[in-house]
């Protein structure tokens, strides 16, 4: 919210500048910042502070921080001696939606243009002029932070205005033009004959005040809160006068900004204040009676409150109070509907106070043995490796819709209790419908060549939690497109099944992953075709292949996109576990190349993961350069080739030795794997 600092100087003497006062109401809960070349201030209102969405609800706040007098604006209504209640009657039907409707009249109004100090600070706050009527409601909203709404008297039928709900089907054109169809939960200001405003939203275009107006009725009103938020939200229509009903506004307070509506009307627009104000007040508000104990609230806020403060800090928030035995018997003011408990009375006096006041009287001091390792190390590792790769990290959203949760244990999703929509209505049971929709959304925007990953927390149901819900910790990460783009030599490299095989090879050796081996996942995961990696001793590392069609249809994507799932607690167990560096070998290493005959259902996998346990530890490298089927070989038969790499750190190989090597290879995979070499 924008606030004039001029504006505010008529309500509080303030002798500090602007960044000065911005710090004062930062340090007691209002964040602030100075704006508009030191002009205003733009203040972060938190939802239970209503009465701050004002100039004198803020220079309230400033007074009391600065020990000023706060001054009230000066009102000054004359009224006519005919009476306001002669020309119109309220009647409320529903009064748990309405406790209060009041109004008054003002007549022979000249419809114009505001002066122009009224457009200055209207303006600053970042409202436009309109013209003097409607404006200087605007302008006792921002002033006083009542919402008011000014009808033209002639298109109010019969004299009349009725409070109701909307009946089903029922329609209004509001003022910006908009043909509303409304239903039972909207809350109307009617005339004898038919609706004239939104109550606490907007007005009707068929009561505005126009340049033809001469008299004029101004609505000052208490809705419930409930009733406006709802009404607001079923069109997506949120105007100011509706953020502040939202949140409560002063029930006992809308007569004085009334008063002051029709006080500046008669100065700005002429015409004469009907006498009296019709005061309809079915349903009494009382503020709630809190008992304070003083020496309670010094133990919860670890300050020694003085009685002196207390008593000047309550006067200055204007809390009502009388002294009690050991406290206070006191009363909040009708504007603060966040004021319920003694903690509250509590909060205010230590945000008056001062936080950075408090003196600290705890103090720690000896040895800490005992070092505790950050959990998230590792993590920050492998987002370090894939973001080397050319991913991108994204953090989605937790709440999905039923849809973007098919396919990823839908049935044990968690449903929230009030989501604020469907589409947000499950927590996660996996990272990739987020991951998916990242994906979605760039291709809606012509980019193809895209690799996410993600890190974060998955949510199913368990019956064995005391919350029957189970918390995952998960890593995963989806690509599609070209990793490169076509180049001067080179074809493009793609996103695909090969690319993927390799980043987690890549992988192997950044967990120093020396005995690795690919296996086929079974058909029921989420990856058709997948693969895992695993350690040599069967433990899964990471899960990744290829998603199926129908899980990408849900979210409209036409390509193949292809994913991977680390396994976090494999991979941590792997980095945990202690190792030594070995430096580049000084001496030269020995190449070889292997091509083997096998039956078809042997995988490359299986016989690379042969070479690798048969190799010794001189064995550095082993690649897969060919893969042939056809003519050359037997029926039922490929050919594999592979390049393999000998080298030690302490002494040249000698080629008797790799000669041996793989002599015992070449048995091995004849006795275990029926291979043939070619």
């Amino acid at each position: 919210m924008i606030v004039s600092i001029d504006w505010l100087r008529e309500f509080v003497d303030i002798s500090l500048e602007p960044d000065k006062v911005a710090d004062l109401l930062t340090d007691a809960g209002l964040e602030s910042d100075v704006v508009i070349q030191g002009k205003a201030l733009d203040i972060e209102i938190t939802p239970n502070r209503p009465d701050c969405m004002s100039h004198l609800g803020i220079a309230r706040e400033i007074a009391v921080l600065t020990d000023r007098k706060l001054k009230y604006p000066e009102l000054i209504l004359e009224e006519s001696s005919d009476l306001a209640s002669d020309l119109i009657k309220v009647e409320i039907e529903i009064a748990e939606k309405c406790p209060r409707y009041a109004c008054r009249i003002v007549r022979n109004v000249k419809v114009g243009v505001s002066p122009s100090w009224m457009k200055d600070r209207l303006e600053i706050v970042g409202l436009r002029a309109i013209n003097n009527i409607v404006d200087v409601s605007n302008y006792v909203l921002m002033e006083m932070g009542h919402p008011l709404h000014t009808f033209d008297l002639g298109r109010i039928a019969g004299g009349k205005i009725v409070v109701r709900t909307a009946k089903k089907g029922e329609t209004l054109v509001t003022l910006e033009g908009e043909d509303r169809t409304l239903s039972e939960e909207h809350l109307l200001i009617c005339d004898a004959n038919n609706p004239v405003a939104l109550a606490g939203i907007m007005g009707g275009e068929n009561s505005e005040v126009s340049e033809a107006t001469k008299n004029v009725l101004i609505e000052s009103a208490y809705f419930d809160p409930v009733t406006v938020r709802k009404g607001a939200k079923s069109f997506g229509l949120r105007t100011e006068a509706s953020k502040r009903f939202e949140r409560g506004t002063d029930y006992e307070g809308l007569l004085r900004a009334l008063d002051r509506t029709a006080a500046l009307l008669a100065e700005t627009a002429g015409g004469e204040v009907l006498k009296g104000v019709v005061d309809v007040y079915p349903l009494q508000k009382e503020p709630p009676r809190i008992h304070f104990r003083h020496e309670n609230a010094s133990a919860i806020a670890g300050i020694d409150f003085k009685p002196e403060f207390v008593r000047k800090t309550f006067k200055g928030l204007e809390i009502s109070f009388s002294e009690s035995p050991g406290g206070y018997e006191c009363k909040a003011p009708t504007f603060r509907p966040d004021l319920l408990r003694p903690v509250d009375l509590t909060e205010e006096l230590a945000r008056v106070y001062g936080y950075n006041r408090i003196v600290p009287d705890f103090s720690y001091k000896g040895w800490l043995g005992n070092d505790v390792g950050d959990p998230l190390t590792d993590i920050t590792g492998l987002k370090r490796f894939f973001a080397g790769l050319g991913f991108n990290e994204t953090v989605t959203n937790s709440l999905l819709s039923p849809k973007q949760v098919e396919g990823f244990f839908a049935e044990k999703a968690v449903r929230l209790q009030n989501p604020l929509s469907t589409e947000m209505s499950l927590l996660r049971t996996s990272l990739f419908p987020g991951l998916f929709a990242s994906v979605a959304f760039n291709l809606r925007r012509g980019e193809h060549n895209l690799a996410f990953f993600e890190h974060g927390d998955t949510f199913v149901r368990d019956k064995s939690s005391q919350t029957g819900c189970a918390e995952r910790e998960e890593f995963g990460g989806v690509m599609c497109g070209e990793k490169s783009p076509k180049q001067w030599r080179r074809e493009p490299l793609k996103n695909d099944f090969f690319a993927l095989k390799g980043y987690l090879e890549s992988l192997s050796r950044f967990l120093r992953l020396h005995d690795y081996r690919f296996v086929p996942l079974p058909h029921d995961t989420f990856f058709s075709p997948g693969l895992a990696l695993a350690t040599g001793d069967g433990p899964s590392v990471c899960q990744f292949g290829r998603f199926p069609g129908s899980i990408l249809a849900n979210f409209d994507i036409e390509i193949d996109v292809w994913g991977f799932a680390l396994t976090l607690e494999t991979v941590r167990k792997i980095r945990s576990q202690p190792f030594r560096h070995v430096g580049a070998s000084q001496y030269p290493g020995i190449s070889r190349d292997l091509s083997f005959m096998v039956k078809s259902d042997i995988s490359a996998g299986d016989m690379e993961s042969l070479l690798r346990e048969s190799g010794t530890r001189t064995l550095r490298r082993v690649s897969i350069y060919d893969l042939y089927e056809g003519d050359q070989v037997e029926e039922g038969h490929k050919s594999l080739t592979f390049n393999l790499f000998f080298q030690k750190t302490d002494r040249t190989l000698t080629d008797e030795e790799v000669d041996g090597i793989i002599s015992k290879i070449i048995s091995k995979a004849s006795k275990d794997l029926d291979a043939k070499l070619r």
